[in-house]
């Protein structure tokens, strides 16, 4: 499998989020305030995009057993974009800026459709890693993710141990996550969607915070290295 350049991806994400920064006046420094300018739909209007969320199903595509639903399309000559509104919000939002992706790293690419997406950066061929990894980065910008997991836990980096299984999860699943095989994604799940960590420490999950599914945001924790078994 060919490896995506995650720098050069992460890169291209960091001068298209600028842009619409800049649009706004730079005056946007807080991850809530950030967050919502880093909306697919907002970020698209900033680039001239046409950007829609269908009222129901984007129809089906493919044949026989290869037949999906389509969560999204991108035109990226007409500059068109479109989603499949009979998903979640999180698959709607990491679809729109897997199209995103697309339009900024794909150019000159016909009318593509997208199946519901959930952020892996494995078993799909080489363009649609990278589209997945754009969204990622768009969505859950590096600097701001490190700054609310600090915010959370204290720390750079979580190891799993006694004290944050049970911090995490509680006594009755912590020994359950601590079973949980080295480098799976159960650690980084758990930490995804905490809502708090250890007595009196009550937070927005980083799921919710950012607008990701569990497993997106689980993803994009490990990628990170925000977690350690």
């Amino acid at each position: 499998m060919d490896e995506i350049d995650r720098e050069a991806i992460a890169k291209e994400c960091w001068r298209f989020q600028y842009e619409v920064w800049q649009r706004a006046g730079r005056t946007h420094n807080t991850i809530p305030h950030l967050l919502q300018l880093f909306r697919p739909d907002h970020a698209a209007s900033v680039h001239g995009y046409e950007y829609e969320v269908a009222a129901g199903s984007l129809g089906v595509h493919g044949v026989g057993n290869e037949q999906y639903q389509v969560a999204g399309l991108v035109d990226v000559e007409r500059g068109i974009i479109k989603v499949a509104g009979n998903f979640s919000y999180e698959v709607q939002r990491f679809t729109g800026s897997h199209e995103l992706g697309h339009m900024v790293l794909h150019p000159g690419l016909t009318l593509h459709r997208d199946r519901p997406l959930l952020g892996e950066t494995t078993s799909l061929d080489k363009r649609e890693r990278e589209a997945n990894y754009f969204a990622a980065c768009f969505l859950a910008p590096e600097k701001l993710v490190r700054k609310a997991f600090k915010q959370r836990f204290g720390t750079d980096i979580l190891h799993l141990d006694d004290n944050v299984a049970f911090a995490l999860v509680g006594s009755n699943m912590m020994q359950d996550l601590l079973r949980a095989k080295t480098g799976s994604m159960e650690f980084p799940r758990a930490v995804a969607t905490a809502k708090k960590f250890g007595p009196g420490n009550n937070f927005k999950s980083l799921a919710n915070e950012f607008g990701l599914s569990p497993t997106a945001m689980a993803i994009r924790i490990k990628e990170l290295g925000l977690v350690n078994y």
